[in-house]
């Protein structure tokens, strides 16, 4: 993502972030559409250990989050 902000410039992303409990973990589901209207998505499962982010799982699909999120 941090490519896709140098190649275009900050602010020319709609950001639509979202977070939804699973068990112990936080899903994080963030879609944007980028300058040419191709919408992307990135889903990470977050662990969460006094207060702060212990650990961070990128994944591919919301399915995928939330099998991970449930196995761990």
């Amino acid at each position: 993502m941090t490519f896709q902000i140098q190649k275009h410039g900050p602010g020319r992303f709609l950001f639509e972030p979202t977070f939804t409990q699973v068990g112990d973990k936080l899903v994080g589901r963030t879609a944007w559409t980028d300058p040419q209207g191709t919408r992307h998505e990135r889903h990470a499962v977050l662990t969460i250990r006094d207060g702060k982010i212990a650990d961070m799982q990128v994944c591919g699909s919301w399915r995928q989050a939330k099998r991970f999120a449930n196995r761990a």
